[in-house]
């Protein structure tokens, strides 16, 4: 900020210089008497008359000359910042991530290095603008990944706050990038990987499908429609909402369409690989420890595909608030149910048929987007349980330097065991029923921080959803319904009480006589389901293909990426000053 710094007039004027009457001597101040002739110097000083003060007119006009003056500074040196700001940023180092702490500039900037080239590939360039639309889309993706893991606690868990810029804050502790930092690379990885199978795709002539050759046609139609609808005066300020401030529909067109030709080509390609029987053995030798690990061996039994559709029965409460199912509930969805099988048994009665039924009437969440896709290894895969537990967690230990794991001393296991069998004991003298257990959980239970109000009850439990020693227990072929027991796990003992095993679809999938296109409707605890028989073969080969798929196609991306090296100028790179996106999503 200027200053200006100004003074009012003085009261007085500086007294006039004295010269002695007499002989005409020019005399020092304070002098009575002249030294050369000695005069007598008794002269009055008289101050000379104030100047008037401004009057208020001139006063006023004075004051919006200088708010004036101060003003057209301030836009000169707001203006100088702007047009000064890639002059007077911090000292480059290098041509690496870390040549920069911020990549944020102003807009003027920003627009101005729109066509500015940071990386190039061949004769392929990528721009500031479209480096954008790449740095963004990398964001979403990593928060959106997150946010199915963790839900609301995804920036939690990412060490990231929303509210403050990427630039100050640390990624990684250990190399000190940030979060823009780390996004730029990430976002310059997806160009070369995109590039690359553009590129190779262009060099092996492929075509895009028909319905993808339309969507690109219609593309631009289509955006200004929605732009339209949702109140933006241009496809390029919709963009710019969620893509930066710079970002225009031909860079998001350059963005998409390089992905898409990409992606499908490699798909393409990955979906015609096949292998062999000794190539399958090789791997399953190769990675035998940690396919072990995983619980895939050949002994693991056979791998079933199978496409169902859900139909649930309608809840209703009865006078105690509770969930209920009524007899009738039950009859409507077996009749629902029916009437479903009965489409698809009047149609074609093919696979692709079943997949477009599931899509539309299957009430299962987790199967209903792919057709009712699923498959499982072995024969208790389908099985899903309901149990009650009773979890004692030991008292004490002693927390890690991180502070994010705790060991307990044998002593310490040993009085958790005492505690948890007190409770089983106490269990087995009295009532013996599931709602006594159900009291005791709600009383004493460790889980859920202590505040256990379901009895202790877990519902369709399915395999692979909790941890070994738990699942061993409850998926064990011999437990009876309304058997207890004690089962240690890293997290303290579990007094256990077997409520119910549902394996209908478990029985049908997995029975010896099973062929492709067999179909059934069974009844479970979820509902009734239709299913369709699609295949097995042994769970350690698919397994086995699966991780084959995955290391071919690595190999083979990384082959065309090394194919065609990228060099990148980091001191090229202008993002515009854009928060708000990463905000909202």
């Amino acid at each position: 900020m200027v200053e200006f710094n100004y003074s009012m007039p003085g009261k007085w004027e500086k007294e006039e210089t004295m010269v002695c009457k007499n002989c005409g001597l020019q005399l020092e101040d304070g002098l009575k008497t002249c030294p050369a002739c000695g005069e007598n110097l008794e002269k009055i000083r008289k101050p000379k008359a104030p100047k008037k003060p401004w009057s208020k007119k001139k006063k006023t006009t004075l004051i919006c000359t200088l708010t004036a003056s101060v003003l057209v500074l301030a836009l000169l040196i707001t203006a100088t910042a702007v047009l000064w700001q890639p002059f007077i940023a911090p000292r480059l180092r290098g041509n690496d991530v870390y040549c920069r702490d911020n990549y944020q500039f102003s807009e003027f900037w920003a627009n101005a290095a729109h066509d500015d080239v940071v990386a190039t590939m061949g004769d392929y360039k990528l721009t500031n603008g479209v480096l954008q639309v790449y740095y963004w889309m990398q964001a979403y993706d990593l928060l959106e990944y997150y946010t199915e893991m963790y839900g609301q606690y995804a920036t939690y868990y990412m060490g990231l706050d929303l509210s403050k810029p990427l630039s100050e804050q640390i990624c990684n502790e250990k190399n000190g990038m940030t979060w823009e930092q780390y996004f730029l690379e990430d976002a310059f990885y997806a160009w070369h990987r995109y590039q690359a199978l553009y590129d190779e795709s262009k060099k092996q002539g492929y075509q895009l499908p028909g319905e993808y050759r339309k969507y690109f046609a219609e593309i631009k139609t289509n955006m200004e429609k929605a732009a339209k609808e949702e109140g933006y005066d241009s496809v390029d300020a919709m963009l710019r909402k969620d893509l930066g401030g710079t970002v225009t529909f031909d860079d998001y067109y350059t963005y998409m369409e390089t992905y898409y030709v990409g992606q499908l080509y490699f798909t393409d390609v990955t979906a015609r690989l096949v292998f062999t029987e000794a190539e399958l053995e090789k791997y399953y030798q190769e990675n035998l420890e940690e396919l072990k690990k995983s619980g895939i061996s050949k002994e693991s039994g056979k791998l079933v595909d199978l496409r169902n559709i859900l139909v649930k029965p309608v809840a209703t409460k009865d006078e105690h608030g509770n969930t209920i199912y009524t007899e009738e509930a039950w009859q409507e969805c077996l009749e629902k149910a029916q009437t479903i099988m009965d489409t698809w048994l009047t149609g074609a009665k093919t696979e692709t048929s079943f997949s477009a039924l599931a899509e539309k009437k299957s009430e299962d969440d987790r199967t209903s987007e792919n057709g009712g896709l699923t498959e499982y290894l072995g024969k208790n895969s389908w099985v899903t349980v309901d149990v009650r537990h009773i979890l004692v967690i030991p008292e004490g230990g002693t927390k890690s330097e991180d502070g994010t794991k705790v060991t307990y001393s044998d002593e310490e296991w040993e009085a958790c065991r005492k505690e948890a069998q007190a409770l089983l004991d106490q269990y087995l003298a009295g009532e013996k029923t599931a709602e006594a257990f159900g009291a005791l959980a709600n009383a004493h239970s460790d889980d859920n921080n202590g505040k256990v109000t379901n009895g202790g009850l877990y519902e369709d439990v399915y395999l692979g959803q909790m941890v070994k020693p738990f699942e061993e227990w409850i998926f064990d072929g011999s437990r009876q319904v309304g058997e207890t027991g004690l089962v240690k796990t890293e997290y303290g003992y579990h007094v256990m009480y077997f409520v119910h095993r549902d394996g209908a679809v478990d029985e049908w999938a997995f029975a010896e006589e099973r062929v492709g296109g067999d179909h059934t409707l069974v009844k479970t605890d979820e509902g009734y389901q239709i299913l369709f028989y699609i295949s097995d073969e042994p769970g350690w080969e698919v397994y086995c293909r699966k991780g084959l798929m995955s290391k071919t196609t690595q190999e083979l991306l990384e082959s065309y990426m090394e194919a065609r090296p990228i060099t990148k100028d980091y001191r090229a790179i202008k993002l515009s000053q854009r928060t708000e996106a990463l905000k909202e999503s």
